[in-house]
């Protein structure tokens, strides 16, 4: 696995000067996506993260760059400034910070006071992802392995999306594992019952090693048995090879996020990488790149590709109201299909209570 030092940069501290709560916001102490690198240009732009106003730029190693975005002389707004040799200048009188925070610049000031700082977060840039760690000074693993999105890139097609949704973090990520609404809310049917396999639990040399740091890992394997689809979204769906016994599904999370494969049989037909970043409490931004896997036929590659991805679109548009309304402190009774919610909850805390 890469380690943390080979794709991170280090800054001195990831302890915001904005006054929050952490623990009341219970986000947990993890990587998160911070946006995709082509929203980050050479301007410095104003970005909103674990309920603060930051700002978000890159250096002149390209590297990218968050911290706290109040001037800490007068308070103007890094936000509308620009990066002049390498360092984030403030509109105001100029004042440059380097990306560890440090003030390096003052007009007509040779004695530049300590104080003369902002405070940063760790950052990491990968898989076309700015990531930003959050709940402690260093982070505490690494990035999660996507190979796919790197090594066997040829073999996919790739999509990013932004879903703003008015929910909780926690109840965003737990959606991933309430197998029951696949029922309720998607209409999905299925032949039998479905067969889980909690792989951090079980985990063996059968299994492919974990692509996050084991303790940070939960997953798990779902096969769902499929009913035979008829009409013409079935004829469609087996021209296109979609004819199967079984869909698997694989999921991968650490914290706020996961590692999703879907396939059919032992065929994959997609991969993606999401994490549940967190504007406000209850304000997130699901960060997403699909890959869709070729079918190998360039005449086949579109419409095989555009009813996956109109699945999928479909799928998350019935769970948009449900989040978007939700109260998940109302709901207290649970029964005995929740077990994987609530195993979940236990990981999840966990991380919580490791913010600083």
């Amino acid at each position: 696995m890469t380690t943390i030092s080979e794709k991170v940069q280090q800054p001195k501290s990831t302890q915001s000067k904005t006054q929050v709560n952490k623990r009341a916001m219970n986000f947990p102490a993890s990587w998160y996506i911070a946006m995709h690198s082509k929203d980050l240009g050479k301007k410095p732009i104003a970005i909103e993260l674990f309920g603060q106003s930051l700002v978000a730029w890159r250096d002149q190693n390209n590297h990218p760059v968050i911290m706290d975005p109040y001037c800490s002389h007068k308070g103007a707004s890094l936000a509308i400034g620009k990066v002049v040799d390498g360092c984030i200048q403030c509109p105001f009188h100029h004042w440059r910070y380097d990306s560890s925070g440090k003030c390096v610049y003052i007009p007509d000031v040779e004695n530049i006071p300590p104080m003369a700082r902002q405070t940063t977060y760790v950052t990491a840039e990968r898989y076309g992802c700015i990531w930003v760690w959050y709940g402690t000074q260093t982070p505490l693993f690494s990035l999660p392995e996507f190979p796919s999105a790197e090594d066997e890139r040829d073999n996919y097609m790739p999509v990013r999306e932004v879903t703003k949704v008015n929910t909780p973090l926690q109840e965003a990520i737990e959606n991933a594992f309430d197998y029951c609404h696949l029922t309720t809310v998607h209409k999905m049917q299925f032949s039998g019952p479905l067969q889980f396999t909690l792989l951090h639990e079980q985990h063996s040399v059968e299994q492919s090693e974990p692509p996050i740091q084991k303790d940070a890992w939960f997953g798990y394997v779902c096969k769902l048995p499929l009913y035979r689809r008829k009409g013409i979204i079935g004829a469609f769906s087996r021209a296109l090879g979609f004819s199967a016994e079984f869909s698997t599904v694989r999921v991968d999370l650490w914290p706020n996020g996961f590692i999703f494969t879907n396939g059919t049989d032992d065929k994959v037909i997609y991969k993606e990488l999401a994490s549940a970043t967190p504007v406000a409490e209850n304000k997130i931004n699901l960060m997403r790149l699909v890959l869709y896997k070729k079918p190998g036929n360039f005449l086949l590659d579109r419409p095989y590709i555009s009813l996956i991805h109109w699945r999928i679109q479909a799928t998350i548009a019935e769970d948009l109201p449900i989040w978007n309304t939700i109260k998940p402190s109302a709901g207290k009774v649970h029964v005995k299909n929740d077990w994987l919610i609530l195993k979940f909850r236990k990981f999840y805390q966990n991380w919580v209570d490791k913010v600083e």
